[in-house]
């Protein structure tokens, strides 16, 4: 995840401080094991290389099945100061704003790039799902494999006949745009003026409108 990220993501630091370091990774791989272990509704997803047998990717979906569960706080000693870990919080909070947004108006299900802390006050009645992590080891981006991925999800979307939402990259822009993502809004996370000295984060929010019945039948017919 580190390699994918390295220092193109701004956010990826605050969020995972010290992502790239040998210490960094480790508490990086224990917050996801930890996810893995204690919340059934995640699905791990892994990209494999056929002939080396190497995974080139990953991704974590979450499948929810009954309702909104309650919300897991940023929480974690991963930050260097309460500083640190405040401004990680206003990040995250400014970063997930326009997906807040769209499930407040949704009139159905909603699936998502995105994680499910922001979803705690506006439940869905129906199944949804939310892809929170994607990452492909750079030796091996342009194979595919984030396509593949990310089709896992369109696949069960357009199932569900919900609408997709992502808080994406700019390098990510065009593997959403390849599966009906449009951009909507230009994201500038807003912070106080005491932490305006840090560098700026920006992302791309995208939306995918769900499938309509009459081409979801179309495709099972062919």
């Amino acid at each position: 995840m580190s390699d994918a990220f390295a220092d193109d993501h701004p956010g990826m630091e605050v969020l995972y401080p010290k992502h790239k370091t040998p210490l960094g990774r480790v508490q990086g791989a224990e917050r996801l094991l930890h996810m893995k272990r204690t919340d059934a509704a995640n699905r791990f997803l892994k990209a494999t290389d056929t002939v080396t047998g190497e995974i080139i990717g990953h991704a974590k979906w979450i499948v929810f099945e009954d309702g909104m569960p309650e919300e897991t706080p940023l929480a974690g000693d991963y930050w260097g100061s309460e500083d640190d870990k405040e401004y990680a919080k206003c990040v995250y909070e400014g970063l997930m704003d326009p997906v807040r947004r769209v499930i407040r108006s949704a009139e159905g299900p909603v699936v998502g790039l995105i994680t499910r802390r922001l979803l705690k006050a506006y439940p869905i009645n129906n199944l949804y799902t939310v892809l929170d992590i994607l990452t492909i080891d750079p030796k091996h981006q342009r194979r595919g494999a984030g396509r593949m991925l990310v089709d896992w999800g369109v696949k069960m979307a357009d199932d569900m006949g919900a609408e997709m939402c992502v808080v994406a990259s700019v390098l990510g822009k065009h593997l959403y745009e390849q599966n009906g993502f449009r951009v909507t809004e230009n994201v500038e996370v807003q912070v106080p003026e005491k932490w305006k000295g840090r560098p700026k984060i920006k992302s791309l929010f995208m939306r995918r409108p769900m499938a309509s019945r009459a081409s979801q039948m179309t495709s099972g017919e062919a």
